[in-house]
């Protein structure tokens, strides 16, 4: 039997300068500064370690130096270190949004540099071409080393990258990750498009480890963080909201059911509904806000969400549409010893979906495991 110890003993330093990296990265971003001392403190490292690690990371231009501390005492002031929000470029694909491919660089704090957008037709298979094409359009526009792609895509997309059902799209087993990182030999994650704007709404937004967020578009789904962990499900189809069976005696839903969520409250339902009724708006989304609160107050009661954000057209997703949810939910949801839900906007808006995207890729500068 060959013994694979010495392949072991040579991997064994990268990891764990890889995760050393990583926790000084975390210490800075995305905007503190702070001393070489400052993080031999903070990471339980040694100054040598320290200053080995800076040193790498300045000649990468992932750090800067910007100035020195405040003297409290005798003794050099130090220099202080922070992260170069342009060491790197990153890629961010977002394919949620109706009717468009929408993507753009950022930096590596979420800056967005430059924006493309691609349109669709609304017939048939949507053509991995024009995921191409956007991407390469995005490519010219980055002016510094290229980190990755991120990608938010609507349905499932598996661990692997690969988005196994994509009703919107057409989509069906399709490696999407396979083909990007193929295409352009960078590395790439794609995640579900609510699971990556929960992670920017923690992320870039209001820094919650609890929350539900919902976004409705052509389609409707969700993204849910308990404890500050992303729960995506034994098939990383949790959240996948708009495909549930609501009313059995409701419309056709393009999947083949009748009565889906999706079918009686996306953004395209709702919009027609109120061309057809212009008198009714208040109506028509008082309604539809009552019926997404009840569908949302068992899993919020269960998990003890103190938090809804809402993303997607704000025709739709205005005050009177999330009045009527956070009144629904909390008029089922009150106890003595429970605080009012929340239901509020996303502040994020229509950037949340590249936000996350570009988060995914931070993620492995930045989590000590490499992990999201």
């Amino acid at each position: 039997m060959t013994s694979n110890t010495g392949n072991l003993s040579k991997a064994l330093p990268k990891s764990v300068r890889h995760h050393n990296r990583a926790i000084l990265l975390r210490l800075l971003y995305p905007d503190v500064s702070m001393t070489r001392a400052d993080l031999a403190r903070a990471s339980g490292l040694t100054r040598v370690a320290i200053s080995d690690i800076v040193a790498e990371l300045l000649g990468e231009h992932l750090l800067m130096e910007v100035g020195y501390s405040k003297s409290t005492g005798p003794g050099k002031r130090g220099r202080l270190l922070r992260i170069n929000p342009d060491g790197r470029s990153i890629l961010a694909l977002d394919l949620s949004t109706p009717y468009v491919f929408r993507g753009a660089v950022l930096n590596l704090t979420g800056q967005v540099v430059a924006r493309e957008e691609i349109p669709l037709t609304a017939d048939g298979k949507v053509p991995l071409d024009l995921v191409g094409e956007l991407t390469d359009s995005l490519m010219q526009r980055a002016t510094h080393p290229i980190m990755g792609i991120g990608v938010s895509s609507p349905g499932i997309v598996s661990a692997e990258g690969v988005v196994d059902d994509a009703t919107n799209l057409g989509w069906v087993q399709t490696d999407l990750r396979g083909y990007l990182h193929e295409k352009t030999g960078l590395e790439v994650t794609v995640n579900n498009d609510a699971n990556n704007e929960v992670l920017a709404e923690q992320q870039f937004g209001s820094g919650q480890s609890d929350l539900l967020l919902v976004h409705l578009g052509d389609g409707v789904g969700a993204g849910l963080l308990v404890s500050g962990e992303l729960v995506t499900g034994c098939n990383r189809a949790a959240g996948e909201i708009g495909h549930v069976v609501v009313d059995p005696t409701g419309p056709q839903c393009r999947c083949g059911k009748r009565g889906c969520l999706e079918s009686l409250i996306s953004v395209p339902k709702l919009t027609a509904a109120m061309d057809r009724d212009p008198d009714n708006l208040a109506g028509i989304l008082r309604r539809a806000g009552e019926l997404l609160g009840r569908v949302l107050t068992m899993p919020a009661g269960l998990m003890d969400i103190p938090r809804v954000a809402v993303l997607g057209d704000s025709r739709v997703v205005n005050r009177i549409f999330l009045s009527a949810m956070e009144k629904t939910m909390n008029d089922a949801l009150a106890t003595d010893f429970r605080r009012p839900l929340v239901v509020d906007r996303s502040a994020l808006g229509e950037d949340a979906a590249l936000l996350g995207a570009c988060s995914t890729v931070v993620a492995d500068l930045i989590e000590p495991d490499g992990t999201v």
